[in-house]
């Protein structure tokens, strides 16, 4: 049946997993206006979906009001502005460019910082050198007292800590870590490559996890390092804030990595897992219009400059309008605690930090519609509409965060099956003898024929192909099977 192929009526198939292409677009509208533009911009040039470039955009920015404000839901609920983000996307998604138009204000920012400060820097670190000199000549003396060290010690520590600034950190160890958020009290980690966090499962320690900085970076939780052959180093509130990308095979070692699921750092992230739209992308694109990229970098360089001359130990507080405490709380009773045994009920331990997330995002928001307005972000209190924009968008990550969980749960029949639809469409098969499948198929996963078959007998099941016995060719009597494959894959 030479034209079984063309008589055959085919219909979608049956997806093997769930779809993305189901989930919900991003709701870049309601992004403030500065920001809503960029990603807008992003997404044009690149051709690629404005969620990967929304989503960057919050989590480098939330950089910006870490260790300065906090979102207060009620009296002993706070969450700070700090976002962590992973997106997830194949190769070829242009994942580098838009993390690097999102990144470039703030490297730039931390090179002119260092330029105009460091003479300031290079005195206050004299002074230091000067006065620890000093102290190691006194502790050589016969004569010297208790009291004369003691004095010296402490006009040493009275010595402000003035280093040069970082913002940036790509791949970094623990370590290092350690060492910059000392020196920084708080850091972006944004990269396009989501590998540095195999440094913090054991890649340097003998397989032994080392997340604990990470996690508590999350919410500034204090993070005391002990090392022999080093004094110990007491981080009081450590802020960073994470921006990555990475492939999805990476990803699927994350979500089934114990360490990484069991510490709470999948919960803590939030998930793109943009829409494609390659094979379709034109190369002669707009490019970003000089204005939005220069009103971007002006916004995000007054932040900055706030951020670094705030001096202040205690952070500023951010508390909801009374209507729109009333509209967070009954969202919570009516919505939130109840979806917990429902549709978030595979993925508990992040949707038990999904109305953290909206006050994260409520903040956030808030501080970049202040500073648009140029009005301060603790005079005014967080509105209505605010929190409305902050639920629109945090629902947009909880799909993301349940499609996220679904792919542990995916089990080794649907990948191989999966794999050979990606041959099939690569090579633009249309009908093949399964012999012949399974010889282009057989040195990725399958063990033998019969293993093969198994996965094709899934493949029918779903709607993706169609099988056939049929005779051997020139005269051979030896039968075997043609598949063909239905069109609308």
């Amino acid at each position: 049946m030479e034209n079984l192929n063309e008589t055959i009526q085919w219909v979608t198939p049956t997806p093997l997993r769930f779809d993305k292409a189901n989930l919900i677009g991003f709701p870049v509208n309601t992004l403030p206006p500065v920001l809503r533009e960029m990603a807008d911009a992003i997404s044009v040039t690149t051709s690629t979906d404005v969620a990967m470039a929304g989503t960057a955009i919050l989590s480098a920015v939330s950089y910006c009001f870490s260790e300065v404000y906090r979102m207060s839901g009620k009296r002993d609920h706070t969450e700070p502005l700090v976002i962590d983000a992973l997106t997830i996307a194949e190769p070829s998604f242009k994942k580098s460019p838009v993390i690097s138009a999102i990144k470039r204000p703030f490297a730039q920012f931390t090179h002119d910082w260092n330029e105009q400060n460091k003479t300031d820097i290079f005195k206050c670190q004299a002074e230091r050198k000067i006065l620890e000199s000093q102290l190691l000549a006194l502790e050589k003396k016969d004569d010297v007292t208790a009291n004369e060290i003691a004095g010296l010690q402490t006009k040493i520590s009275n010595i402000q800590d003035n280093n040069f600034r970082r913002i940036v950190v790509d791949d970094v160890t623990p370590e290092a870590l350690v060492k910059l958020l000392y020196e920084n009290k708080s850091l972006l980690m944004i990269s396009d490559e989501a590998g540095m966090l195999g440094n913090f499962n054991g890649r340097y320690s003998n397989n032994i996890p080392n997340l604990d900085l990470i996690l508590k970076s999350y919410n500034g939780e204090t993070y005391i390092s002990d090392r022999v052959g080093r004094d110990s180093i007491t981080l009081k509130r450590p802020y960073m804030s994470i921006c990555l990308a990475c492939q999805p095979y990476v990803f699927d070692s994350m979500i089934n990595n114990t360490a990484f699921r069991g510490s709470g750092l999948i919960a803590r992230l939030i998930y793109c897992f943009p829409q494609s739209n390659i094979g379709c992308r034109k190369y002669d694109t707009q490019p970003m219009p000089k204005n939005v990229t220069e009103n971007y970098q002006h916004l995000i360089y007054k932040l900055l400059h706030k951020k670094f001359t705030y001096s202040d130990e205690n952070e500023i507080y951010l508390h909801f309008e009374g209507k729109a405490f009333k509209e967070f709380v009954d969202y919570y009773n009516n919505f939130i605690e109840k979806n917990l045994l429902t549709e978030m009920a595979f993925c508990r331990d992040w949707g038990g930090k999904y109305h953290g997330l909206i006050l994260r995002i409520c903040g956030i928001i808030h501080c970049i519609k202040c500073e648009l307005d140029n009005k301060n972000p603790a005079e005014v209190h967080v509105s209505l509409d605010t929190l409305c924009s902050a639920i629109e968008i945090a629902n947009y990550y909880r799909e993301q965060a349940i499609f996220a969980y679904g792919q542990s749960d995916i089990d080794i029949g649907t990948v191989k099956a999966e794999r050979v639809i990606e041959k099939i469409k690569s090579k633009n098969i249309y009908k093949i003898r399964q012999n012949d499948l399974y010889k282009i198929c057989r040195c990725t996963f399958f063990k033998n024929a019969q293993d093969f078959n198994e996965t094709a007998e899934m493949l029918e099941e779903y709607g993706y192909i169609r099988r056939e016995t049929v005779k051997g060719a020139n005269g051979n009597n030896k039968s075997g099977i043609m598949i063909y494959i239905n069109p609308n894959i």
